[in-house]
């Protein structure tokens, strides 16, 4: 499977403004071959170059496939052009900006209307999976929504967000209820990051009321003190070589993921591995600085 990851910052990039979720991601889908360099971009670049864009219809991603059927070999040698192109599959840009610059009529992503962008997202969600089936990923797309909790813990929500996020959801699940489709079968897959917190909202509760049978939950363990400081060591080795840091270097940074684990075990909130590093870079820039 292709994969993409977004962190939900809650503010700019969240569930609540769903299109804004399909910009993030198409910058960030990956392949699984360890010699690839290329996101999915480049390859649809390489389908147009080829003319081989009907394989995106064939995958039954009929709206990707309208916006690039007109498109010609030149509009991707154009650096300049084919950034246009990009800006426009990722709704940066709209269709009439992206007409004017490359000479062709292109048909809207977007979604002018409140109540429709949730369905638009989750149809071009489902598009981008398709997307990645036909240039190579034979498994379809793993899309990780990464601190939802974030997301979720944001209070300052007005009844109109509230509402695109439950209308996300819910074209969510009427999107796996129907299954797969004659010839446009793929693989999509939605994981979302939670940290458990102690805030009101509990955020699994929601996604299960919501998407029903098609939620499964992975809780995973805490690590161990001895786990904790084996990713201490890691990160430091790391930092270590990126900073051409001699080995000298190691025992006195024993001491600091000491003191990182210290601070944490001595903090109000539970052990958490991101929060952890976070700290521990915190005290290997103070001291290296």
């Amino acid at each position: 499977m292709a994969s993409g990851t977004i962190v939900l910052d809650g503010v700019g990039t969240t569930l609540c403004r769903p299109l804004g979720l399909i910009g993030a991601l198409s910058h960030s889908i990956e392949y699984a071959e360890h010699t690839a360099s290329d996101g999915l971009p480049q390859r649809l670049a390489g389908l147009v170059r080829t003319g081989a864009v009907d394989k995106l219809r064939n995958a039954g991603a009929d709206m990707l496939h309208q916006s690039l059927a007109k498109l010609r070999g030149d509009h991707v040698d154009d650096a300049d052009k084919w950034e246009t192109v990009e800006d426009y599959l990722s709704l940066e840009v709209s269709a009439p900006q992206a007409t004017r610059v490359l000479g062709v009529r292109l048909p809207s992503l977007n979604a002018n209307q409140l109540a429709n962008r949730p369905g638009r997202a989750a149809d071009l969600l489902r598009e981008w999976a398709q997307a990645c089936t036909a240039t190579g990923a034979r498994g379809g797309l793993t899309v990780l929504l990464d601190e939802a909790d974030v997301d979720y813990g944001n209070r300052w929500r007005t009844g109109s967000e509230l509402e695109q996020r439950a209308g996300l959801l819910t074209a969510w699940r009427q999107m796996a209820d129907a299954g797969p489709q004659a010839g446009s079968y793929t693989r999509l897959v939605v994981a979302l990051a939670i940290t458990p917190s102690g805030s009101d909202s509990d955020p699994v509760e929601e996604l299960k009321n919501e998407l029903g049978p098609h939620v499964q939950e992975v809780i995973l363990r805490d690590l161990t003190d001895r786990e904790m400081r084996e990713l201490g060591g890691k990160v430091c080795q790391l930092y270590r070589t990126a900073y051409e840091l001699n080995e000298r270097e190691a025992a006195r940074m024993d001491g600091l993921v000491s003191d990182a684990l210290n601070a944490q075990a001595n903090g109000a909130e539970q052990p958490n591995p991101r929060k952890f590093i976070r700290l521990l870079l915190e005290k290997l820039d103070a001291a290296y600085a």
